[in-house]
């Protein structure tokens, strides 16, 4: 009786701890910006069945990191399993003999014990295993990329050890407790049962023979209460730890953007109460935080991170956990109305963090929890150009390019269609009931080397007989590279004068090779009431051979060795990966390789978020990085889908000095070549 009344004492103490340290946290989404995150529920219940309960994020995670993934997997179903072992004990607070409902030892009770056996087992030496990485072989992906990382993993140190030995220590004295009960209580019978279910607390049970009835009952009771006692304090060192992921991982999961990966949010200009950009802690939104909450501090994000590799000042990881910190340290951010202090600042997150983005979501993708980050970047990049007009002196000439001359090139707009001369490319004006406009986009216009490959997208949809026209002179710009920079006023203005150009035209069909214009207009442009069937050219021209409506008779051989590089507006947010690849695979001649990182994991050219118009930091260049990744396939072609990608990918060849042995090609330009 008197240990009934000191477990239900310590579990009130704990549990009550437990929520006020919850509700400290949680008091502060009410006054946060709202955000409508519970629609569709079908869909969110099978995101979080995916992510969130099979952990997919981690076994397709690049081939280095997966044997952790799977470990960490293990763990998280482990202890699923074991929850119900958890309730189990804490009711035998009460009484001894106790079980949860369907799980006596004639019902389920049996199958369970036998899996709780072996993942009991299982989860104590996987818990051995990562406790060795943290002490013994210290991976730089926990250790931290940059100087300030080395510090928050060093402070994290000792935690993620304490909490893999907590984890270890639940597991041995589960086994221990059902061990020294199968000694003390070897005549019941419902102990006969379990030894036939319970391998290992059988194997327990031996060892523990030998000591007699008394000391096997005295340790099974220690290991009841080390067992129940080390979970209530790993509980209520959640609130307080990295591990509070424990807690909101999987409703951040079930919270994640539904909305296409590429669509940003839509900013309210008009209204008296607008927020210009993020520029304090309450101007994130309520799943924003949720986010900060959730990261595990893995790492997985600033490890696939283009700018992290190469020495920028920007480290996902870092940037969310610096925010994060400073919302633990002054809560009063959100809760005091009259607290202005900016977070934007060299104190928080510095300028030079935000403006080293490519906005390639890399870091999106490998987080095993969904947080978003290239939303939160975005928001503080309106303030800083919006409220502040404070931004690399050199995006003043493209911001200018945008408003006068409707292209960050700045070029005369009369100038937009003279790529076309002498090729006989029919205006839209003029063919009015042409399936698709060819939406040629600022890159394709005027940059020279992307003009070729726009007559080469002319000459295949030529050859296929596709009924096409272009807007000509009257192309508007979408305003991607404006609204990535923060510059969301002059995307608006563009945006709209662009769907506006598009109704008068009855535009219902767009076909485009550059994926930046491809997804502004799929994704963004329904934000205006601008909705049509988007179509990358790369979709179009499989789906041409693929109907036998052009033929690929040519010889590919001048391509030879050819490495398809990724550009992540057609990848990771829009995911079109294989399409290219049918394309390039079915070309006599051509020998198709895959560069170590590719498909999802492949890395940004460097141009992505409005870094095309961005000089980088004297640090190793994103593309120069991405080319020697490229090249060690030992290419004879780097091909890519994305005029933004050649440009770079080109710089980066010429640069080594190898454009007289490496060729770099958009597809579009191998088919048009290798047309019949």
């Amino acid at each position: 009786m008197l240990s009934s009344v000191i477990w239900t004492l310590t579990l009130l103490g704990f549990l009550g701890l437990f929520g006020y340290q919850c509700y400290r946290r949680f008091r502060l989404f009410p006054k946060l910006q709202p955000a409508d995150r519970l629609g569709d529920i079908g869909e969110r219940v099978r995101t979080t069945l995916i992510y969130a309960i099979g952990q997919l994020k981690f076994f397709r995670a690049p081939a280095a990191e997966r044997a952790a993934g799977r470990m960490h997997a293990a763990i998280f179903w482990g202890f699923m399993v074991l929850s119900l072992q958890v309730l189990t004990m804490f009711l035998r607070g009460w009484a001894p003999d106790a079980h949860l409902p369907l799980f006596g030892a004639n019902l389920l009770g049996g199958p369970y014990m036998l899996v709780r056996d072996f993942v009991e087992v299982i989860v104590a030496v996987v818990a051995l295993v990562l406790i060795g990485r943290w002490v013994v072989t210290h991976p730089q992906r926990l250790m931290g990329f940059k100087p300030a990382e080395v510090r928050v993993a060093e402070h994290s140190h000792w935690e993620a050890v304490l909490i893999l030995c907590f984890i270890f220590t639940i597991t041995v004295s589960g086994l221990i407790y059902d061990g020294g009960r199968m000694v003390f209580m070897a005549d019941n019978a419902e102990i006969i049962a379990e030894r036939g279910w319970a391998p290992f607390a059988y194997f327990m049970s031996l060892l523990m023979t030998g000591l007699g009835e008394g000391t096997a009952e005295a340790a099974s009771d220690a290991a009841w209460w080390i067992h129940n006692l080390v979970v209530l304090t790993f509980l209520n060192l959640l609130p307080t730890s990295k591990h509070f992921h424990v807690i909101t991982s999987i409703p951040n999961v079930f919270l994640s953007k539904l909305e296409p990966y590429g669509q940003l949010s839509k900013q309210d200009l008009e209204s008296e109460d607008a927020i210009y950009g993020t520029s304090e802690m309450r101007h994130f939104n309520w799943k924003q935080v949720l986010d900060m909450y959730s990261c595990t501090e893995c790492g997985r994000c600033s490890a696939q991170c283009p700018a992290t590799a190469t020495d920028k000042p920007l480290a996902p990881r870092q940037m969310l956990l610096d925010l994060r910190n400073y919302l633990y340290a002054h809560p009063e951010s959100v809760l005091d109305d009259e607290n202005h202090e900016k977070i934007v600042s060299e104190e928080v997150v510095a300028d030079e963090v935000l403006w080293a983005c490519t906005s390639c979501r890399a870091c999106e993708d490998a987080c095993p929890v969904n947080i978003e980050y290239v939303d939160k970047i975005v928001d503080m990049r309106r303030y800083l150009v919006q409220e502040e007009a404070r931004f690399p002196t050199e995006l003043t000439k493209a911001f200018q390019g945008m408003e006068r001359q409707g292209n960050p090139w700045g070029l005369g707009a009369d100038k937009r269609a003279d790529w076309a001369d002498g090729l006989d490319v029919p205006l839209i004006a003029e063919n009015p009931d042409a399936e698709y406009l060819l939406f040629v986009g600022c890159a394709g216009s005027f940059d020279d080397r992307a003009k070729k490959i726009s007559q080469a997208l002319i000459k295949i949809l030529k050859a296929g007989g596709v009924s096409y026209g272009i807007l000509g002179k009257d192309e508007p710009c979408n305003g991607d590279t404006a609204r990535r920079l923060g510059n969301e006023y002059l995307y608006q203005t563009m945006a709209q004068m662009a769907v506006d150009t598009f109704a008068g035209c009855e535009v219902k069909k767009v076909v485009t090779n550059c994926p930046h214009c491809f997804n502004t207009i799929k994704n963004e442009f329904p934000q205006f009431g601008g909705n049509y069937e988007v179509i990358h050219a790369a979709d179009l021209v499989a789906d041409l051979i693929k109907t036998g409506k052009i033929k690929l008779n040519g010889d590919g051989k001048d391509s030879g060795s050819v490495v398809f590089h990724d550009s992540c507006y057609l990848g990771r947010y829009n995911d079109i990966y294989q399409s290219p690849r049918d394309i390039l695979g079915g070309i006599a001649g051509v020998e198709l390789t895959e560069a170590e990182r590719s498909l999802n994991t492949g890395m940004c050219c460097g141009a992505g978020g409005g870094r095309m118009w961005i000089e980088e930091e004297p640090t190793q260049r994103v593309n120069m990085l991405r080319v020697e990744q490229l090249l060690e396939t030992k290419p004879r072609t780097i091909a890519s889908a994305c005029p933004y990608c050649m440009t770079m990918l080109d710089d980066g060849v010429k640069t080594k000095g190898l454009e007289d042995e490496i060729k770099t090609r958009d597809v579009m330009e191998i088919v048009a070549d290798a047309l019949a």
